[in-house]
């Protein structure tokens, strides 16, 4: 057995040698992988629009009946093919989503397991695959995570929220809006201070009775235009363990305010930009 592992670990390193052209979509579109944004749209267009499913075998090049049963190999053996299997998914942009503190050999059969399984292969970023149902009774990972009492927490607070009993979120409106520093350096940017002040004088009459912000009606709005109360929007139990919740970034926080809102009255709330503590 040490043999056919030490055999097994170099094909596993030679596999990271196969360099596959990225999806014609990405050349077709012109995307910058490194733009956050371009990024989150393409990768779910050509996981979900594109996309052809593969075999995880076909797209490492591995084949599934090339990894041993878990009962044929001890547990460093086991824990030892575990963190190279890990490895070369990643190559491959698939992240699996283990508790931190879970055991490497104990991650072995599930890996194991989802190399039979048929996912889409991505050219870029990160597709992460789940293990978890979120139901604590059937729980994967027993001892090693508590997702599902963390969730079932939020929800006990959102429906006390719902009930209108006065839950203070902390949230700062004022970090929503940029400061007069900001629109200045914006305008300054854009080369708005190098208009003719009599062509202002036109527009607006003079420049020093003339308030920008004398038209602008602030506050947060539907679609549909209807004003909302940032404060009445629940925070699903997603974002409390998501890292992206309440992060020192204004128009992240702004984004994840308006993606909740929009979905404020739907059963299962859905987020892109998801990423687990």
């Amino acid at each position: 057995m040490k043999h056919y592992l030490e055999q097994l670990v170099d094909d596993i390193h030679k596999a990271t040698l196969q360099v596959t052209p990225p999806h014609p979509l990405w050349l077709d579109s012109g995307a910058d992988p490194d733009d956050e944004v371009e990024l989150e749209d393409m990768l779910y267009a050509e996981k979900f629009i594109y996309g052809d499913e593969k075999p995880i075998s076909d797209i490492t090049g591995i084949d599934a009946a090339a990894l041993p049963p878990p009962e044929k190999l001890t547990g460093e053996q086991q824990a030892m093919l575990s963190v190279e299997l890990e490895k070369l998914l990643q190559f491959f942009h698939f992240h699996l989503d283990f508790p931190e503190t879970y055991p490497a050999h104990k991650r072995y059969p599930f890996i194991r397991d989802i190399w039979t399984e048929s996912f889409v292969p991505i050219s870029f970023g990160e597709d992460h695959i789940e293990f978890c149902d979120y139901d604590e009774e059937n729980c994967p990972f027993p001892g090693y995570c508590s997702t599902c009492k963390e969730i079932a927490e939020q929800m006990k607070y959102d429906e006390e929220c719902a009930k209108g009993k006065d839950i203070n979120f902390d949230i700062d409106l004022n970090n929503l809006l940029p400061t007069p520093e900001e629109v200045e350096k914006w305008a300054k940017e854009n080369g708005i201070e190098s208009k003719e002040e009599s062509d202002l004088d036109d527009i607006f009459g003079p420049s020093e009775d003339y308030d920008p912000a004398s038209d602008f009606v602030g506050g947060f709005f539907n679609d549909d235009g209807t004003p909302f109360d940032p404060d009445t929007v629940p925070v699903p139990g997603l974002c409390i363990i998501c890292k992206k919740y309440m992060v020192g970034n204004p128009e992240e926080n702004f984004l994840c305010l308006m993606n909740r809102n929009d979905q404020r009255n739907d059963p299962d709330f859905q987020c892109g930009s998801f990423n687990k503590i």
